[in-house]
């Protein structure tokens, strides 16, 4: 990252409305924004206290999962209307019809390899709710998934401060070719057997 982007973020760490800000962009970005969370949560832990640190993995985590409720009871009961302004393009269309189908077919796990990898999880939102797949197991793969990876970053940070951010910044693409492989060897694991 930039310097003037860590400066920014350095300065907004220990402002008091940093919590609502995180809440409102965790929301906004479990729904509509296709910027990562890590991208303004890695800063902000990197510049706050290690007590604050906790808290904002937290925040988010609410964020992640009240705008990850919104989307699942939106498309519970709108998802014919709004498909034209959510899935403008064929691609994205596309990409719905094999969530749908891998909701079907996968459930919880789909939702739960998703959720740990970088792919976008508001396709896989909008297809666990039209599929009226139950909420509290569409909630309980969310919960685990976004508290493995928010918790992860702030232990990182708390145990390893700019070393850490250094190292998650360095290794940030193996990671994602890592989960990658293991969603692959998943996929097979159930077509196999």
């Amino acid at each position: 990252m930039k310097k003037r982007h860590l400066d920014y973020f350095s300065a907004l760490a220990e402002q008091k409305w940093v919590y609502p800000m995180l809440f409102v962009f965790s929301f906004l970005e479990s729904i509509i924004l296709p910027i990562p969370l890590e991208l303004v949560l890695v800063p902000l832990m990197l510049h706050g206290s290690k007590k604050r640190t906790w808290a904002l993995a937290g925040t988010a985590l609410l964020g992640f999962l009240a705008g990850a409720s919104f989307g699942y009871i939106t498309a519970m009961h709108m998802v014919e209307t709004l498909a034209p302004w959510l899935l403008p393009s064929q691609q994205s269309q596309q990409y719905y019809q094999t969530a749908v189908m891998e909701m079907q077919q996968q459930g919880f796990w789909y939702l739960f390899l998703v959720g740990l990898t970088p792919l976008p999880t508001q396709i896989a939102m909008l297809a666990a709710g039209s599929t009226l797949f139950p909420f509290g197991l569409f909630l309980l793969a969310m919960l685990v998934t976004r508290s493995v990876r928010y918790f992860s970053i702030a232990w990182v940070m708390n145990r390893w401060g700019k070393s850490g951010y250094q190292w998650l910044s360095k290794h940030q693409s193996r990671a994602k070719k890592l989960a990658l492989a293991l969603l692959v060897l998943v996929i097979v694991y159930e077509v196999v057997f």
